[in-house]
C-alpha cells in the first residue's frame, strides 16, 4: 500500500500542472503535431474468448468471461488512482432473453429481427443525428436505453471522462432479409461515424443483431459492479470475446477499450501504416454484391481515421465480413500463415495463399486475434507465434482461449483437451453446428473452395522462368560516362572499397564498428545521397524485431506486378500477376518484364502495358517534379499505362535528375489522390541505389521493384580493374544481389515485418531536415523531424553535385572518383566528431589531467560549427552568474556519470576493469554490458554497479543480478537498433566462455529481440522478475532515439521501470552492418526531448529517472542534455578513447592495435596502456567544466537545471534559421525530475513473500531441509525468484545443497515459474504453468506433472529456459514455442514442443519425447538435444544451418544412448510419465526413433553436465 500511496502523490504533483496546457499549445500550428505525438499510444494486452460449443446461452459463460478478465489484470495497466485501467471489456453474443425482457418491461415488444447499438456520447444531442441516419436507411429505433451503471466502480480518471452509455434497440422498417438488415446496421454506423468524425466523445461501440459490446475504462475486477446488467442471472450468453488493455499512455479513452466490433487483438501490427494505405488503394476498385456503388461511397473510407492498429484491423475485417466474404478467408487474408518459404506446406494451400496475396498483404506483427461474426468464432496467431494463445476444451462442451492458462478454474477431470495455437495456426468454432475446427480442417476447407492452383498456372507469370541465364549481361562499359554517373550519385572510392567490394567478396553487406560520428545529411556541407535524409524505424518494447537469418522461414521478398483487383470477389483473372522473388531485379528480369508490357512483343498483355518516364530535369526542381507526376497520371488514365518505369539514365551535361525517392514518394501519393494507384506498379531504374538502405527507402514509399544499374555497372568495372578479385562477373552480380536482398530483409525485420508486401508503402522512416512542404508532398506517412531544407535548397545541392560531376580537371583524371570520408575519416572530407585531432586532444588531456589540455579538447569540440543538433542551440539564462564555489561539488555531479555498456567480449578484461575501478573510485557507475561478470569482482572496486540484461542473457545468474545497484534491460542499442549481435568463436576465450556459461571457441549469438519481450506487458513481466530476484536494485530500460520513443517511454514507466535511458543513434558498437550504423536511430536530442515531454504529458515524469548517451564529450554537451531533460549521462566511445582507442574502426576483426577491442592476449599485453587515472582525470575535468557553465548560468545544482529547455535558444546563424527545432525545444508543464527512487509494481507479490518467510528457516540453517506446500494461481508470477535472490545474497550462485527447500505447489502457476531458480530449491507443481518457465534458471529443479499428461496436453507455455545456466526441468506434457531458447546449461525433458525449439542454444541438454514445430535448432551453437520421432517427420523441421541430426542406434552412439536411457529413468521417477514408461519398456526398439541434434562443429558430446560439460 505504501508504494501505491507514493505513486499517487507523485501523480498528483504532476497533475497540478496540467490545467494551463491548452493555452500553451494553441500558440502555433507547429505545436499541434508535437502535442499529439506526445499523447499518442501503442497498446498490448491480455485477451481471449469463452464459448459454449453447442451455442447454449447461460449466465455461466458471462461469469467465466469476467473471471478470466480479472485473472489477467496483471497484463493490463493501473492508473495512479488505483481504480482506472487502460480499458477492459466484453463483446458478447446477443443476450436475447435479457434484452427482450428489458424492452418488454418498457412496453416494447421486439420483432424477430432486432439489433442493438451500444453508444458512448457526452453530447446527447448527437443521438438525434444517429436516429436520423438510421431512419434514412430504413431502420426503426423502437427503444432508447441508458445502460444502468454504478460509478462507485470507477477511478478518478475514468469518472472524469465517463460518457453516457446508451443502447438503441433497432428493427427493420420494412420487410428485408437478415443479411440486408445487418448490412444496413453497418451502413448506418459508418455514415454516422463520418458525419460525427470530429466528435471525439461520440463512439458506437457495437451495432449488430448478433453481438453487443460492454467495455470501458474500468478495471476487470470492477466491470461486473460497474455494468449492473451483469448482475442479472437472466443475462445469458453463449460466447464472449474479452480483452484487458495495456496502453503506453496514461490518457486512455473509453472508446479505445477492446474488444472492438468483431476483434479482440493482443499484439501490435508493425506494418499498419502500409496496411492503411493499401486499404485505401484497394478501396479504389471495390464492387460489392451487398451494397450498391452509391452505398459503398457512403461507407468509404473503410478505416476510421486516428484509430489504433487493432481498430484498423477490426474495421477492415468487419468490412470484408459484412460484404459477404467467407469468415475464414477474411481472417486468413489479414493474418496469413507463412507460406512463401514453407516447402513442406500442402501445395494446394500454398496456392490459396499465393492467390490471395495478389490483392491482400499480411497485417504483419505479433498478433493473436480472436474474431467473431456471430456465427463463427475464431482465434488466429501470427506467422511467427509471438503472442501466447492457449485453449481448453471441456467435457461439457465449453471452449476457453486466453493469453494464459488458469484464468478460469477448471478441474483436470473436466478437461477434454488442453493445447495452444502454434505459429500461423487458427482455431475456429462453428456455433450453428456446434463444431470446433482445428487449423488442419480450416486449411482443408480453404484450399478446396476454388481451383486456386489452376488459376495460378493459367494466369501468373514468374519472371525467372523466362530468364535463360541470370546475371549474364555485362555490356561494354563507357568509362567516362560511368565516372560522371558515379560522381553525381556519390559513389566514392570509399563506397567502392568499404560498401561494394565487401558485398562482392562476402556475399553480404559490409560490417563496421564504433558508431556514426558524422553530421545529419541536412547539416552536412559535403555531398550526400538524398536517401541519407531518412532514418529507419525499428521495433522496441511494444513489438519485437525478427531474426531474418535464423527465422528466414517466415520472411519473404516475393514481389508482384499488376493491377489490384476487387477484393470482394474471387475470379481467375485476379491471378494475373508478374512475379519476382525479390524487388531487386536484374537487367535480364527487367527485359522480361518489359516484354510483357511492350505492344511490339508477342508476350504483350494490355494489363502489363509499360511506359518509361525520365526523371531528368534542367532547372526548377519543384515544377519539374509536378510536371513529371502530371505526365505519369495522364498516361495511366489515357494511355493504359499499368507499369510505370522511372529511369534516371538521362543524366547529362545539360540534365540533372530528380532524386528517385522524391519522385516515388510524390507519385505514390498523387496516384492515390487521383484514385488510380490500384492500377499501377512502379519500377525504378536508378543509380541512386548502392546499398539496402537506399533500396528500402524507395520500396517504403511505394516502388514495386528496383534495377540498380549503376551498382551493377560499378561491380563489373571493379572486376575489370581489380587484380585481387578473381571471379566471374556473374558470380559478383549474384553476390551483390544476395547482399542487397539480405540487407532489405534485415531492415524489414528490424521493424518486425516479415514480408516485403507489408513493408511497401509503409514509409517506415523518420525524415530528417526536409521542409514541411517536401514532406507533405512526397513523404506524408512519415514523421518529419527538424523541418528545414526546401525544394530550392535541394535543387542548389543537386546543381553543385552536377557541376562537380562534370568538372574535368587534372586532379579528376588522376583520381576520377571522390575519395569519400563518410564511413571513415579522410582529411578535408566529411566531419567526424572523433577525428584524429580530437582523439589526440583526448589522449593528451587524459594523460596530463591539466585544465589547459582539457580546454584545447573542449574548444575543438565546442567550436566545430553546426554539425549536430545541440550545436544549433545557445545558452541563455534567467539568473545572474555566481561564483563557481557556490555550485555543488564535483563529487555530487560524478554520481550522474556512468560508463556505457560494453561487454567483456567486445572489449578486453583489462579495459573493462579499468573503467569499473575508475567509475567506482569517483562514485559514478560502470556497466557490465551483456557478457556477464567474473564473480571475483563482486564486492570489490572492480564490480560493475550496473548489470545489463540483454537479449542473449549471457552470464545472467542470481548472484550476477544480486550484485547490482541497477539492472539495465537493453531493449535496443544506439548503433544497431532492432538487431542482435554475434561474438565470433575466436573471441570466446576460456574466461569469456566461463562468464557466459558456454564453451570457449563457440560462436555466441544475441537474438534481435528479447524472447520474453514481445509487448509492453511482457516487459512489465521481466521488470517484475528482476525486482523479485533483487528488490534492492533499480531497474532501468535502455531505448534508442526515434520518433515515437516518448510513447514507448511512457509505457515503460507504466511497466514499473525506475529509470529510462534514451540512447542516440550515434552510439558505438563492436560490430554492425554499415547500413545500421549509419541509417537507424536518431540523435539523442530528438528522443530525449520527446521522452521527457511525453512522460510529463502523461503525468509519469516523477516516477522515473531519465538518462541519455551518444557522443557526449564536454561540459556543454552535458548541460544541454540536462536542459533537454536528462538527469544522468553515459559515456561509451569517449571513455574508450580515454583509455587509448584511436578510432581505427576495426573492432570487429579482433585486431585492435591498442589492446582494447580484442581478446588476443599478445595485443592486450603489449599494447593496452589505459589506466584508471586517465578516466578519473577526464571525469574530474568534465565535472569542473559542467560546474563552470552552471556558475555562468547562475545555477547551484543540476537538479534545478534539468528540463529547463527555456534556457536554450536557436543560434542566429542564417543556416540555423532554415530549420525548425520547435519540437525539440517544446516544453510541457510538470515536474522535470524523478521524485522517488523506486517505481514499485502494483503487484506486491505477497504470495511469495509469505513463502520466503517460511523458507528463511532453511536459508539460515541449511542443514535442516524444509518442505513447503501452497495452492498457486496464474496471478502468482515469477514464483521462486524472490527466494532464489535471497539465497544468492548469502551463498552466491552455489546456492544450497540439493533438496534443502522443497516447494509443493498445486494449481496453475503464473508466468515465469522458477525464474532465476538457484541450487537447493526444488519446485514440484501438480498442475500446469504459463510462459517463461525456468527463465534464467541456474540450478535446482522444477517438475511439472498433472493428471492429463502426455504430448496431447499442454503443460507449459512459450520461451521456457530462456537464458538458463543450470538446473533441471521436467514437464510431463508439451510446451510452447521457443523451448530452450538460449539455454546454456540446463537439463530439460518435455513431451512435445512448438516452433523454434533450442534456438540460439549454447549448452545444456534438451530431450523432447514428442513432436516439435519447425525451425528446430536455429542458431544453436552448443549443447545437444534428443528428439523422439516415431512418425519420421522431424528431420524436415530442423534448421540445418548450424546443426546436424544423427542416429544414436549405432556403435558410435553407444555413450549417448546409455545416457539418454539414464535420463529417461530419472524423468520417470520424478514425473511418473506414461510416455517414459513405454519408451523404457521398449527401449531397444524405440531408441531407433530418436535423433541426436548437435552443432556441426561439436566434437565432444557434453553428456555430464554435473561434471561441468
Amino acid at each position: 500500500m505504501t508504494c501505491f500511496l507514493n505513486r499517487l502523490s507523485v501523480f498528483k504533483k504532476s497533475l497540478k500542472y496540467k490545467r494551463n496546457y491548452v493555452k500553451f499549445t494553441i500558440l502555433g500550428v507547429k505545436m499541434i503535431g508535437q502535442h499529439d505525438l506526445l499523447r499518442s499510444f501503442r497498446d498490448n494486452c491480455g485477451f481471449g474468448l469463452v464459448a459454449n460449443i453447442k451455442n447454449k446461452p447461460s449466465y455461466q459463460v458471462l461469469d467465466d468471461a469476467i473471471t478470466a478478465l480479472e485473472r489477467m489484470m496483471h497484463r493490463g495497466a493501473v492508473a495512479a488512482d488505483g481504480k482506472t485501467g487502460d480499458g477492459s471489456g466484453l463483446l458478447i453474443s446477443m443476450p436475447e432473453e435479457f434484452m427482450r425482457g428489458v424492452a418488454e418491461s418498457n412496453g416494447v415488444e421486439l420483432s424477430k429481427q432486432f439489433g442493438i447499438a451500444s453508444i458512448f456520447t457526452k453530447d446527447v444531442k448527437l443521438l438525434d443525428i444517429f436516429e436520423e441516419t438510421c431512419d434514412n436507411n430504413d431502420l426503426k429505433i423502437v427503444f432508447r436505453r441508458e445502460v444502468p451503471i454504478d460509478t462507485n466502480a470507477l477511478g478518478e480518471q475514468a469518472m472524469a471522462s465517463l460518457p453516457k452509455i446508451m443502447q438503441f434497440f433497432i428493427v427493420p422498417n420494412s420487410l428485408m432479409a437478415t443479411n440486408r438488415f445487418d448490412a444496413l446496421l453497418y451502413l448506418s454506423r459508418k455514415e454516422c461515424e463520418h458525419k460525427l468524425m470530429k466528435e471525439r466523445d461520440f463512439y458506437i461501440a457495437s451495432m449488430s443483431s448478433k453481438v453487443v459490446s460492454y467495455k470501458g475504462l474500468v478495471m476487470p475486477t470492477h466491470i461486473k459492479e460497474f455494468y449492473k446488467d451483469f448482475q442479472d442471472e437472466k443475462f445469458k450468453i453463449s460466447f464472449s470475446l474479452f480483452h484487458q488493455r495495456f496502453s503506453t499512455n496514461t490518457l486512455p479513452e473509453w472508446r479505445l477499450a477492446q474488444p472492438f466490433r468483431a476483434v479482440a487483438h493482443n499484439g501490435e501490427i508493425n506494418s499498419v501504416e502500409g496496411n492503411r494505405i493499401n486499404v485505401e488503394i484497394k478501396s479504389e476498385s471495390i464492387k460489392s454484391e451487398v451494397f450498391t456503388p452509391e452505398e459503398i461511397q457512403r461507407i468509404l473510407p473503410i478505416l476510421q481515421l486516428n484509430s489504433s492498429d487493432s481498430a484498423s484491423a477490426d474495421n477492415f475485417f468487419e468490412f470484408l465480413i459484412v460484404n459477404g466474404m467467407d469468415f475464414f478467408k477474411a481472417v486468413r487474408a489479414i493474418i496469413p500463415s507463412a507460406w512463401q518459404n514453407s516447402p513442406h506446406m500442402d501445395p494446394e494451400l500454398r496456392a490459396f495463399y499465393e492467390y490471395h496475396s495478389t490483392v491482400f498483404e499480411a497485417w504483419d506483427g505479433p498478433a493473436a486475434f480472436s474474431v467473431t461474426d456471430g456465427r463463427y468464432i475464431g482465434c488466429v496467431l501470427d506467422r511467427n507465434g509471438l503472442r501466447p494463445s492457449k485453449y481448453i476444451i471441456t467435457n461439457d462442451d465449453n471452449l476457453l482461449i486466453a493469453s494464459e492458462y488458469g484464468v478460469v478454474d477448471i478441474k483436470e477431470e473436466d478437461i477434454k483437451e488442453r493445447g495452444r495455437l502454434q505459429s500461423g495456426e487458427m482455431l475456429g468454432l462453428d456455433l450453428k453446428f456446434g463444431k470446433v475446427l482445428k487449423s488442419k480442417e480450416i486449411d482443408d476447407y480453404l484450399k478446396s473452395t476454388n481451383p486456386y492452383m489452376k488459376w495460378l498456372n493459367e494466369h501468373m507469370v514468374y519472371l525467372q522462368e523466362h530468364v535463360e541465364e541470370q546475371y549474364s549481361s555485362s555490356k561494354d562499359i563507357d568509362v567516362d560516362n560511368l565516372i560522371v554517373r558515379q560522381r553525381y550519385f556519390n559513389i566514392t572510392q570509399e563506397i567502392v572499397e568499404q560498401v561494394i567490394e565487401p558485398m562482392i567478396i562476402e556475399g553480404k553487406e559490409a560490417v563496421g564498428s564504433m558508431g556514426d560520428d558524422t553530421p545529419l545529411a541536412a547539416f552536412s556541407n559535403k555531398q550526400r545521397n538524398f536517401t541519407d535524409f531518412f532514418k529507419q524505424k525499428f521495433a522496441q518494447v511494444t513489438n519485437p524485431p525478427i531474426d531474418p537469418i535464423r527465422e528466414k522461414v517466415v520472411m519473404s521478398l516475393n514481389t508482384g506486378f499488376g493491377e489490384i483487383h476487387n477484393i470482394l470477389d474471387e475470379i481467375p483473372t485476379h491471378a494475373q500477376r508478374l512475379k519476382s522473388i525479390s524487388p531487386i531485379i536484374t537487367s535480364e528480369k527487367l527485359a522480361v518484364l518489359k516484354s510483357f508490357g511492350d505492344n511490339k512483343s508477342p508476350r504483350y498483355q494490355a494489363f502489363y502495358h509499360n511506359t518509361t518516364f525520365s526523371t531528368a530535369y534542367k532547372n526548377d526542381l519543384q515544377t519539374s517534379l509536378s510536371t513529371l507526376v502530371e505526365t505519369v497520371i495522364h498516361s495511366v488514365k489515357n494511355d493504359g499505362t499499368r507499369i510505370i518505369i522511372l529511369d534516371d539514365g538521362e543524366l547529362s551535361k545539360e540534365n540533372k535528375v530528380i532524386p528517385m525517392a522524391m519522385v516515388v514518394g510524390r507519385l505514390n501519393s498523387s496516384l492515390l489522390k487521383a484514385k488510380i494507384r490500384h492500377l499501377v506498379s512502379m519500377i525504378c531504374i536508378t543509380g541512386e541505389v548502392v546499398d539496402s538502405h537506399s533500396a528500402a527507402v524507395l520500396i517504403g514509399y511505394g516502388a514495386s521493384a528496383i534495377f540498380p544499374n549503376l551498382l551493377f555497372t560499378t561491380v563489373a568495372h571493379q572486376l575489370e580493374k581489380s587484380k585481387s578479385m578473381d571471379m566471374e562477373c556473374s558470380e559478383a552480380f549474384k553476390a551483390v544481389h544476395t547482399s542487397i536482398n539480405g540487407g532489405i530483409l534485415k531492415i524489414m525485420s528490424k521493424m518486425g515485418i516479415a514480408t516485403i508486401a507489408s513493408y511497401r508503402n509503409a514509409g517506415l522512416f523518420d525524415v530528417m531536415g526536409l521542409s514541411h512542404e517536401i514532406s507533405k508532398d512526397c513523404f506524408e506517412t512519415s514523421h518529419n523531424v527538424i523541418p528545414g531544407l526546401t525544394y530550392n535548397d535541394i535543387d542548389e545541392r543537386l546543381t553543385k553535385y552536377h557541376k562537380d560531376a562534370f568538372r574535368n580537371n587534372g586532379f579528376n583524371k588522376i583520381f576520377p572518383l571522390n575519395i569519400g570520408g563518410y564511413y571513415k575519416f579522410y582529411n578535408g572530407q566529411e566531419h567526424h566528431d572523433f577525428g584524429p585531432d580530437v582523439i589526440h586532444a583526448i589522449h593528451d588531456m587524459a594523460a596530463s589531467g591539466k585544465k589547459e589540455d582539457f580546454d584545447k579538447f573542449k574548444n575543438l569540440v565546442n567550436k566545430r560549427g553546426l554539425k549536430f543538433i545541440r550545436d544549433f542551440f545557445e545558452l541563455k539564462s534567467d539568473r545572474k552568474s555566481i561564483d563557481v564555489s557556490e555550485v555543488e561539488p564535483k563529487e555530487v555531479i560524478f554520481k550522474r556519470f556512468a560508463s556505457a555498456a560494453m561487454s567483456l567480449g567486445s572489449i578486453s578484461p583489462e579495459a573493462h576493469e579499468t573503467m569499473a575501478i575508475a567509475m567506482n573510485t569517483i562514485g559514478g557507475q560502470s556497466n557490465s554490458g551483456e557478457g556477464g561478470e567474473d564473480r571475483a569482482r563482486y564486492g570489490t572496486n572492480k564490480v560493475s554497479k550496473i548489470k545489463q540484461v540483454a537479449s542473449g542473457r549471457f552470464g545472467v545468474t542470481p548472484a550476477y543480478l544480486r550484485s547490482a545497484e541497477e539492472l539495465q534491460i537493453k531493449v535496443a542499442q544506439g548503433a544497431k537498433p532492432g538487431e542482435g549481435g554475434q561474438l565470433p568463436g575466436h573471441k570466446v576465450t576460456a574466461l569469456i566462455g566461463k562468464l557466459r556459461h558456454t564453451v570457449p571457441g563457440v560462436t555466441l549469438i544475441s537474438p534481435p529481440p528479447h524472447h520474453d519481450i514481445y509487448s509492453i506487458e511482457d516487459l512489465a513481466q521481466l521488470i517484475f522478475d528482476l525486482k523479485q530476484v533483487n528488490p534492492k536494485a533499480r531497474v532501468a530500460v535502455k531505448l534508442v532515439s526515434t520518433v515515437g520513443v516518448g510513447t514507448i517511454a511512457a509505457g515503460v514507466a507504466k511497466a514499473y521501470a525506475d529509470k529510462i535511458i534514451i540512447s542516440g543513434g550515434d552510439g558505438g558498437t563492436g560490430a554492425a552492418p554499415l547500413t545500421s550504423i549509419k541509417f537507424a536511430g536518431n540523435p539523442w536530442e530528438i528522443g530525449l526531448s520527446e521522452a521527457h515531454n511525453a512522460l510529463k504529458a502523461n503525468n509519469l515524469r516523477g516516477l522515473v529517472e531519465l538518462q541519455t548517451d551518444g557522443g557526449l564529450k564536454t561540459g556543454l554537451d552535458v548541460v544541454k542534455a540536462a536542459l533537454l531533460g536528462a538527469e544522468s549521462y553515459a559515456f561509451g566511445t569517449g571513455v574508450l578513447t580515454i583509455v587509448g582507442c584511436k578510432m581505427l574502426r576495426i573492432c570487429h576483426v579482433n585486431k585492435c592495435t591498442v589492446g582494447i577491442a580484442t581478446q588476443n592476449e599478445k595485443l592486450r599485453n603489449e599494447f593496452f596502456k589505459g589506466h584508471v587515472d586517465q578516466v578519473i582525470n577526464f571525469f574530474t575535468l568534465l565535472a569542473e567544466d559542467v560546474r563552470s557553465i552552471m556558475a555562468e548560468l547562475g545555477y547551484r545544482t543540476m537538479e534545478e537545471m534539468i528540463g529547463r529547455v527555456d534556457l536554450l535558444k536557436v543560434t542566429k546563424d542564417d543556416f540555423a534559421q532554415k530549420f525548425d527545432f520547435s519540437s525539440i525545444l517544446h516544453q510541457e508543464k510538470g515536474v522535470n525530475t524523478h521524485q522517488q527512487s523506486f517505481n514499485h509494481p502494483f503487484d506486491d507479490n505477497l504470495f511469495e513473500k509469505d513463502v520466503l518467510k517460511e523458507a528463511y528457516a532453511a536459508i539460515k540453517h541449511p542443514e535442516y531441509p524444509i518442505r513447503i506446500k501452497r495452492e498457486i494461481k496464474n496471478v502468482h508470477r515469477s514464483f521462486g525468484a524472490l527466494v532464489s535472490g535471497e539465497i544468492a545474497e548469502f551463498y552466491g550462485d552455489e546456492g544450497l545443497k540439493a533438496g534443502t527447500i522443497t516447494i509443493n505447489l498445486n494449481g496453475v502457476a503464473g508466468q515465469a515459474l522458477g525464474a532465476f531458480l538457484i541450487p537447493g530449491v526444488s519446485i514440484y507443481l501438480d498442475g500446469v504453468a504459463n510462459d517463461y518457465i525456468a527463465k534464467g534458471m541456474h540450478g535446482g529443479k522444477i517438475v511439472i506433472t498433472s493428471k492429463n499428461q502426455g504430448e496431447k496436453f499442454s503443460a507449459g507455455g512459450n520461451t521456457c529456459l530462456y537464458g538458463a545456466t543450470g538446473g533441471k526441468l521436467y514437464i510431463s506434457g508439451s510446451v510452447g514455442e521457443r523451448f530452450g531458447v538460449r539455454n546454456s546449461g540446463a537439463l530439460a525433458i518435455v513431451e512435445g514442443s512448438g516452433d523454434n525449439a533450442c534456438e540460439y542454444m549454447t549448452g545444456g541438454i534438451v530431450v523432447i519425447l514428442g513432436k516439435t514445430g519447425i525451425n528446430f535448432g536455429a542458431g544453436m551453437t552448443g549443447g545437444i538435444s534428443f528428439v523422439y520421432d516415431c512418425d519420421h517427420t522431424f528431420i524436415e523441421n530442423v534448421n540445418h544451418e548450424l546443426v546436424e541430426a544423427i542416429r544414436i542406434d549405432t556403435d558410435e552412439g553407444d555413450e549417448a544412448r546409455h545416457y539418454l536411457k539414464r535420463l529417461l529413468k530419472d524423468y520417470l521417477v520424478e514425473t511418473g510419465s506414461n510416455k517414459a514408461q513405454e519408451l523404457l519398456e521398449n527401449f531397444r526398439v524405440e531408441v531407433r526413433n530418436f535423433w541426436l541434434i548437435k552443432p556441426k562443429n561439436l566434437t565432444k558430446l557434453p553428456l555430464n553436465i554435473e561434471k561441468g560439460d
